[in-house]
């Protein structure tokens, strides 16, 4: 990949695949080094790209990868408040604020698919494929999701 490709990606993709990153380990380290090591394998990477949309699809691939890789590998349950795991200086309202506590605050499994649906706007059969799952999977994960959250926001600002 051409280096200007290559820093334009880690320009418009960084916040959206940190994102990600943190919300499966619920760590700003541990999702920081799993952004290096995507844009590692991206830099490395000998692959064609048929367009801007079919790189951060690759990318978030590639990153979703890499978290359960982490979480596999150091099968560690390491908390921390999620003020320290969320960088709150990129969050402009107090509102937003409440609303990712609370979806960070949700079972891994119902948090990756609230994220991807959500914020990256991929379709449910996207997110199957993603995560590996059947797409009845993934709208089940959706609605428990979607419920725990209406319980803890209330459903006037959210709907």
């Amino acid at each position: 990949m051409e280096e200007y490709k290559f820093n334009e990606c880690v320009r418009t993709q960084s916040k959206r695949l940190y994102l990600i990153a943190l919300s499966f380990t619920k760590n700003q380290a541990d999702a920081e080094d799993i952004l290096q090591n995507v844009y590692l394998k991206l830099f490395n990477c000998k692959k064609e790209f048929e367009s801007d949309e079919h790189i951060a699809k690759w990318l978030t691939k590639v990153c979703i990868n890499e978290s359960k890789d982490l979480l596999r590998l150091h099968f560690r349950k390491r908390s921390v408040p999620l003020e320290e795991a969320i960088n709150l200086s990129c969050i402009d309202n107090t509102q937003d604020i409440d609303l990712i506590k609370a979806v960070m605050s949700l079972p891994k499994n119902q948090r990756a698919v609230i994220h991807l649906f959500y914020f990256e706007d991929l379709q449910i059969n996207e997110i199957a494929k993603l995560l590996g799952v059947k797409e009845s999977t993934v709208k089940a994960r959706l609605s428990r999701a979607r419920q725990k959250l209406k319980a803890k926001l209330g459903d006037d600002d959210y709907e």
